[in-house]
């Protein structure tokens, strides 16, 4: 008695019935490729690309250098003193955040400190060797060590951002 073909053996059937087919939809050669971006790219030229400036915009509202809520706020002008204003306190403001950084830097460089460190080799087990005592040997490791100096510094730098965000200034002056 012959036994009918389990679902498995017809699913290799027809797999193996359309493996001639997949190859009759041809890919995209590179060069179709490479033409319908180059089209694409002539379509996007076309249109008008609007480049927006500050003077498209409202004026922005210009804070005092020390405190945000200190002084009432400026207006930016056309006038050319007004530019100059405000180019100097742009200039003090990224000197200030210079500074910051700077104080930063410093605090992460003392963080690192040489310390002496004790490790056992030897006396078999893991090390490979096959009997005695595992000896002691001094190392020198150089060790992040949080200060209460770094914490002040990112705390100032912190602090300086969310200055500069409360004063409405252009957040590019903190970098």
């Amino acid at each position: 008695m012959k036994r009918a073909p389990s679902w498995g053996a017809w699913g290799v059937w027809v797999v193996i019935g359309l493996l001639p087919t997949a190859g009759l939809t041809s890919p995209q050669t590179l060069g179709e490729v490479a033409r319908r971006e180059r089209e694409r790219r002539e379509l996007e030229s076309r249109k008008s690309k609007k480049v927006y400036t500050n003077d498209d915009f409202p004026s922005v509202a210009l804070a005092a250098m020390e405190t945000p809520s200190s002084a009432p706020l400026a207006t930016k002008s056309k006038e050319p003193s007004a530019r100059v204003d405000e180019a100097e306190l742009e200039k003090q403001w990224r000197r200030r955040f210079a500074e910051a950084r700077a104080r930063l830097h410093k605090a992460e460089q003392d963080a690192w400190q040489t310390r002496i460190k004790t490790v056992f080799v030897g006396g078999g087990g893991i090390s490979g060797l096959t009997g005695g005592a595992a000896a002691p040997v001094q190392m020198q490791v150089r060790a992040f060590v949080e200060t209460a100096e770094l914490r002040l510094a990112r705390k100032a730098l912190d602090d300086l951002e969310e200055q500069l965000r409360h004063a409405g200034l252009p957040p590019g002056w903190g970098r």
